[in-house]
């Protein structure tokens, strides 16, 4: 039996065609339609998309296995981040944060886009970050977004743009405090077929990796 896609109801008439196929409206919510099944791909499809880039997969290539458009399966990534998009809220305890920028490219391989990121020491959490340039403004977005967490240091390896934003008091300059965050670009650049160093991967929106920066890889 046929029933709206709208409101379930089978009070169903016919109402013309469109198209060579029949029309049919509901009676209940004056809903018209044409068909009955239910459009788009399969969830189970989508999930394999998923969890086959959160594995190491690159984009084009689960296009190429699941034979679907790229756009397909960057809507769904991007619908999955979008809706887990949260960054952590600043605690009242006091942390030492280790800052560091890792490279990708937009558009084209000639267009660096950096990525600054925060990592609190003690826990390994990624607290925030920025997509930007590699300058002062891009940096300072991200300072003053972490001002309202209890900073004590600031661990940065020994870059002169650090030192003309953060206040020296707070500022360690050394490659002793950034192992954490290093380890992490290390883990992203292999978590995700994205950020690959090796790779012919040229990421067309800067929305698109500030979303994949918080997916969290599986463990191996």
């Amino acid at each position: 039996m046929q029933v709206c896609p709208q409101c379930q109801s089978d009070r169903l008439v016919n109402n013309g065609s469109a198209a060579g196929k029949p029309k049919k409206l509901c009676r209940q919510c004056g809903y018209q339609f044409t068909r009955t099944t239910p459009r788009g791909k399969p969830l189970a499809m989508k999930v394999h998309a998923v969890l086959w880039y959160l594995s190491g997969i690159s984009m084009h290539r689960i296009t190429f296995l699941l034979r679907v458009s790229a756009q397909s399966v960057l809507n769904w990534l991007r619908t999955l981040a979008q809706e887990h998009y949260e960054k952590p809220e600043p605690t009242s305890r006091a942390i030492i944060l280790e800052l560091d920028e890792m490279w990708h490219y937009l558009k084209q391989k000639r267009r660096k886009l950096w990525i600054w990121k925060a990592l609190d020491r003690d826990t390994g959490q990624l607290l925030d970050w920025e997509c930007g340039r590699r300058d002062q403004a891009t940096l300072k977005k991200l300072v003053d977004r972490l001002l309202p967490w209890d900073v004590k240091v600031y661990g940065t390896d020994k870059w002169a743009t650090y030192a003309s934003v953060i206040p020296q008091d707070t500022l360690v300059q050394s490659k002793a405090l950034t192992h954490e965050i290093e380890r992490n670009h290390c883990r992203q650049r292999h978590g995700f077929g994205r950020f690959k160093q090796k790779s012919i991967i040229v990421s067309q929106s800067k929305e698109m990796v500030d979303l994949v920066v918080l997916q969290k890889w599986p463990e191996i």
